[in-house]
């Protein structure tokens, strides 16, 4: 009986070991890919960070010469950017939160 036993769970873990291995392997490529999309997501956050700080200086220099019509065009600008920045800080933390689940 002893022996059966035995002989079963070494069949099994033989049949098991292969589709543990491709599991192992498929998690790590889906971990990557969750890694890629953090750090694609700190790319897009620092070049909309860039362009709010350019906005913001449009709009100082032209609040200093007194244009008042491009001031209000950067003010929709930064608001964009602003927008567009909470966007991407809320798809980041999506995907770190995927990140953790695997």
């Amino acid at each position: 009986m002893k022996t059966i036993f035995i002989s079963a769970l070494a069949g099994m873990t033989a049949f098991s070991a292969p589709a543990l291995a491709q599991t192992a392997s498929q998690d790590n490529v889906d971990m990557q890919a969750d890694v890629n999309a953090i750090h694609k997501d700190n790319a897009a956050l620092n070049k909309q960070e860039n362009g709010l700080a350019q906005d913001r200086a449009a709009k100082a220099v032209d609040k200093a010469t007194g244009n008042y019509g491009a001031q209000a065009l950067d003010s929709v600008a930064i608001g964009v950017d602003q927008t567009a920045i909470a966007e991407k800080k809320t798809e980041k933390g999506v995907d770190r939160k995927i990140l953790q689940q695997d």
